[in-house]
């Protein structure tokens, strides 16, 4: 190697590990303003954020999305995404698959998020209101999946250790998705101005044909009122 190019190497160094230096700093200021201000919440969900971007980024080199499921168009997903900002939709939501046709080997996803109704609020012309059919076909989901877990379990006290914790990490994931179903019980609204694209690697589920949202679809007339809010926001 040329002794030009080690020395605009060994620069390269330095100056990276002073960006870095500055960044962290920068996250720690932040993080410590929003604490002193009283702002928990959103200090508690910025670290949330920053520490599942770092565990993506360390799995990226080897993640390899034909180990997942294939999302059809009208799927029903739940995917992280993100801390935001502005007014973008953020966190954990439950999303529809738009894509026609993705491919197992595809990294991405397009998807709407989607968020529960709420009282006293109203929603702007860019968004759908799509009812409760979520909400009835996931609890019809959940109650299945409940009854076929009390099923395969009811003879759980002769089980091994590990089975056990099996069951308990089961029937507590479908009890959070009962609670959480149920402020979808008012109906739910498709943030339709808010498609994205997201990485395959933000899908908390369903990731394999056996998980709770794995069946779940919105129906063909959804799908025909989702396209139509898409020409008149988008296309002339």
């Amino acid at each position: 190697m040329e002794e030009k190019q080690i020395e605009e190497n060994k620069t390269e160094y330095i100056n990276t590990i002073a960006h870095k230096q500055l960044v962290l700093n920068q996250l720690d200021s932040l993080l410590t303003y929003h604490i002193e201000n009283n702002n928990l919440k959103k200090a508690n969900l910025l670290s949330f954020w920053f520490e599942d971007f770092a565990k993506y980024n360390l799995a990226e080199e080897n993640f390899n999305p034909k180990l997942l499921k294939k999302y059809k168009r009208g799927s029903i997903i739940k995917a992280n995404l993100g801390f935001n900002v502005g007014n973008e939709e953020g966190g954990l939501h439950y999303c529809i698959v738009l894509d026609k046709n993705n491919a197992l080997s595809s990294g991405t996803l397009t998807v709407i998020p989607l968020t529960s109704i709420k009282e006293n609020k109203k929603y702007n012309s860019s968004t759908l209101n799509l009812g409760d059919e979520i909400y009835l076909n996931l609890k019809v989901i959940c109650d299945k999946m409940s009854q076929k877990l009390s099923k395969k379990y009811e003879n759980i006290w002769k089980l091994p250790a590990e089975k056990v914790e099996q069951f308990n990490t089961d029937f507590k994931y479908i009890k959070k998705v009962e609670k959480e179903i149920l402020k979808m019980k008012k109906g739910s609204i498709a943030l339709v101005s808010q498609i994205t694209t997201i990485s395959k690697q933000r899908i908390y589920d369903p990731k394999t044909s056996n998980d709770i949202l794995a069946n779940l679809r919105v129906s063909s007339n959804t799908l025909d009122l989702i396209d139509a809010k898409i020409k008149e926001l988008f296309i002339k």
